[in-house]
């Protein structure tokens, strides 16, 4: 489809690189120390400290795995950004257990390939501007009205 799939995690490289191996995942695993990029985009959030405890009793080390002992984490996004640079679909959840269907990111790419070739315009702008449509694959083909 002409993308490249990116996943970005606060770990430290050598981490990554084991997570990459062990899972033989097909996609490159970026490292993104102290939650730079993550904070850029506003998705951080500090771990309570009864929270801190609950993943240490599991061996859940963030410090360790991530290198400083900030104990934040990003929270779970996907992006769609096209060759220019624009974000043209956006998917943020609080809630770690609630991830975009796979199915949506292809739609997505479908949408912006037809848009590229000139076979449907896209409105992305209003489907970001109705919260109810926020991230969701199946409002980014609206027709563009004119």
């Amino acid at each position: 489809m002409g993308a490249s799939l990116v996943a970005i995690s606060p770990q430290l490289e050598e981490f990554n690189r084991k997570l990459v191996k062990e899972k033989r995942l097909k996609l490159k695993l970026l490292s993104d120390p102290g939650n730079q990029v993550a904070r850029k985009f506003s998705l951080v959030f500090k771990f309570p400290e009864d929270l801190r405890k609950l993943y240490l009793s599991f061996g859940a080390n963030l410090e360790k795995y991530n290198g400083d002992d900030s104990w934040t984490l990003p929270m779970p996004a996907r992006f769609v950004i096209d060759q220019s640079g624009v974000i043209r679909s956006a998917d943020v959840n609080a809630d770690y257990t609630i991830r975009p269907e796979p199915e949506e990111t292809v739609k997505v790419l479908r949408c912006l390939k037809e848009t590229a070739t000139g076979a449907q315009r896209i409105d992305f702008e209003s489907s970001l501007r109705s919260p109810e449509r926020f991230g969701k694959a199946d409002a980014c083909c609206q027709p563009e009205a004119r």
